[in-house]
């Protein structure tokens, strides 16, 4: 019987057969075949160099149970979500985003520095972040349906991450418009809720900086205002369908995944129950030829007559 390592060893074999240089040759054509239609990619970016690097970043990688993606992934997921990668021009090695996997689904989650890449692209010259503090004097309103900056006066003493009222980021674009994105700590937190590292009350990264954790979170709601507005139909498809997954969402794919690949993978074998035996009640024939047996009562003696033979008086 193979052990626990060699069916471990076997199965990234068999994952490395199906996920090898000619599928990264077809998704290749297949993304090129797309640019007859308008998709396009950056002048640096080179299409198959970012699949195979991506491809030897997914060998290196393993879900939540210490399983090689490649392995417990299914083949088209992993395909979609390298699709995804390179369709926004990103690439895992430079730090532009990253594998996960919820139950047997792979796919691609572009990181902050993925964002700014895009951005950029797309006209970004730059962007800055700051944190709203208790006691700060902020002040925007809106035009046309834009939000503008007034002004934000912050005294030194007001800085304290227990105080945080909220943060804001502004946009500069090259053509020297500007982009305002505003967001209070009650839509910050809603925001952190939606992955795995916050925890209302915890001691994590998000509450030990949470000024840092605010300015990253309006960066990235900055950024994928700017996405969305200038990313052409193959860039905006690719855009949602590397956002980040709600939690509750991968945590029901996990589940869902889990009972599919063990229901039913053990004999259910019931066990009997205990049957308490009653006394055998004799037949008539059985009676009749007990009596038979039995000695001939005395003259003047009358027979006894069985119970269950007797009949109730009228």
């Amino acid at each position: 019987m193979a052990s626990k390592t060699q069916l471990s060893t076997a199965g990234e074999q068999q994952a490395a057969i199906v996920i090898n240089n000619s599928f990264i040759d077809g998704l290749t054509k297949q993304l090129e075949e797309k640019t007859k239609y308008g998709l396009s990619f950056p002048k640096d970016y080179n299409l198959s160099n970012a699949l195979m690097g991506a491809y030897l970043t997914l060998k290196e990688t393993k879900d939540k149970n210490n399983k090689p993606i490649l392995e417990a992934c299914s083949q088209i997921s992993i395909a979609n979500s390298l699709m995804n990668m390179a369709t926004l021009g990103l690439s895992v090695q430079k730090k532009q985003g990253y594998f996960i996997s919820y139950g047997n689904q792979c796919q691609f989650q572009r990181s902050y520095f993925g964002n700014i890449t895009i951005a950029r692209r797309y006209g970004m010259k730059d962007i800055h972040a700051e944190v709203i503090y208790d006691g700060d004097e902020f002040k925007y309103h809106i035009e046309d349906g834009n939000k503008v900056l007034d002004s934000h006066e912050q005294d030194f003493m007001n800085i304290d991450n227990d105080n945080i009222l909220g943060a804001y980021a502004v946009v500069l674009m090259e053509d020297g418009s500007k982009h305002l994105e505003v967001m209070n700590m009650k839509q910050i937190k809603q925001s952190w809720l939606q992955g795995y590292g916050y925890k209302e009350n915890g001691n994590g990264t998000h509450q030990k900086f949470t000024d840092q954790m605010a300015k990253k979170t309006v960066i990235n709601r900055a950024l994928k205002q700017i996405i969305n507005s200038h990313g052409d139909a193959f860039v905006q498809e690719a855009d949602e369908n590397t956002e980040n997954i709600p939690k509750q969402d991968i945590i029901e794919q996990d589940v869902a995944y889990e009972i599919s690949e063990n229901a039913n993978t053990e004999e259910f074998i019931p066990q009997p129950e205990a049957i308490e035996e009653k006394p055998k009640q004799p037949t008539v024939a059985e009676t009749v030829k007990t009596a038979e047996k039995e000695p001939v009562p005395a003259a003047g003696k009358e027979p006894e007559i069985p119970d269950f033979m007797k009949q109730e008086e009228m």
